[in-house]
């Protein structure tokens, strides 16, 4: 078969779906059952361009950055390259019909379910284009059991084209011992210094619910006699102004750092160096980095919404994210109850050997090559 592939942003710096993209592509081209087929990834201007077997090739055509033109261009390239199979796991896949079968990921449905969070462009692609392309595919990949629930509540789709493939993680996530002199470089390269830390990401994105992760910090250092600082790792967006000005009026500036844009490598340092990660987000579709925190063995701070409960099991310390108080008990536990964060650590890196990429790519590509339209 001649199987295309949507690169566009199979990219580390392009997010949670660039990351997905990179891994499923990377660990199907390591499954024997791949070497008899032919697949070409079309890419965009930001595409990683990995050392891929023979039989993978990169396309010349490159994918624009403009959804709805891409989702029209998709029906070309298929018919132009004479595709058997499309796959696609950027937001928007093919609109229109195409010559031949599609499967696509669906991440999740936060245009629809949270709308007042999203921009409106994307509430217009998630309501009335994206249906479109969930009724095109011969399958529909869905990364959780929430994410899937919510494509049967919100849209038309038969059950049985909805398949849950979990996300997987990635070798360079693993426990390090807090000695480790990498994670005393990785501290001080971002200037956090020696004392305890929780870790927290995702500043730009408001369902990352960091207002109320620094208010639950604020909090908890109120009642917490030792030392110890909130960490919040990734890009800072137009409303981190809004942020600092709550950390001023709690009165927290010199407890609170903003380390800006993390490069991949250190991420799994800063986990492993970390007291606890904080992850009490709104809506996660999967939850990638609860899962990447318990196999680096830093306990988790999560919700008990959508995806998280899946993701994280009985290895986590689970929290309604609207109810700061919760989140700063939970906060307060950990950095004062050795026992917990020892048996948290053990549940952690026990749960998240449940999820491997290569796992995935085999149903992926099962997918691929058998799904009829």
């Amino acid at each position: 078969m001649r199987i295309g592939i949507d690169a566009r942003v199979m990219s580390l710096r392009a997010g949670g779906i660039g990351r997905y993209t990179l891994e499923m592509v990377k660990s199907m081209a390591a499954q024997a059952k791949a070497n008899s087929h032919e697949f070409i990834l079309y890419p965009g201007k930001d595409t990683e361009i990995l050392a891929l077997p023979e039989n993978w090739k990169y396309s010349k055509r490159k994918l624009t950055s403009r959804g709805i033109l891409r989702s029209l261009f998709y029906s070309y390239i298929a018919g132009k390259d004479r595709l058997d199979a499309f796959y696609s796991a950027d937001y928007l896949g093919p609109v229109l019909p195409l010559p031949c079968k599609t499967v696509i990921t669906i991440h999740d449905l936060i245009p629809i379910v949270y709308p007042g969070i999203t921009r409106f462009q994307h509430r217009l692609v998630g309501n009335y284009l994206l249906p479109h392309t969930m009724r095109n595919a011969a399958a529909i990949i869905s990364v959780s059991m929430a994410t899937k629930k919510d494509i049967l509540k919100y849209t038309r789709v038969p059950e049985d084209k909805v398949k849950v493939i979990y996300e997987g993680k990635n070798p360079s996530f693993y426990p390090r011992a807090q000695d480790d002199r990498s994670i005393h470089d990785v501290r001080s390269h971002y200037g956090i210094g020696e004392d305890r830390y929780l870790l927290s990401l995702g500043v730009w994105d408001p369902k990352k619910n960091v207002r109320n992760i620094i208010k639950a910090f604020a909090e908890t250092i109120r009642r917490f006699e030792g030392r110890c600082i909130l960490v919040i790792a990734g890009s800072t967006g137009k409303n981190n102004w809004a942020l600092e000005q709550l950390i001023n009026e709690l009165h927290i500036q010199d407890k609170v750092l903003f380390t800006g844009f993390i490069q991949d490598e250190h991420l799994p340092l800063l986990m492993s160096g970390a007291r606890a990660f904080c992850f009490p987000s709104l809506y996660e579709g999967f939850g990638l980095p609860v899962l990447e925190a318990m196999a680096c063995g830093c306990p988790v701070i999560t919700s008990n919404v959508s995806s998280l409960p899946e993701v994280a099991g009985n290895a986590a310390l689970l929290v309604d994210p609207n109810d700061v108080g919760q989140i700063s008990q939970a906060m307060e536990r950990l950095l004062k109850d050795d026992e917990l964060y020892n048996d948290l650590k053990a549940r952690g890196i026990s749960q998240a050997e449940k999820f491997s990429w290569n796992h995935s790519a085999a149903e992926l590509l099962e997918l691929l090559v058998s799904t009829n339209q």
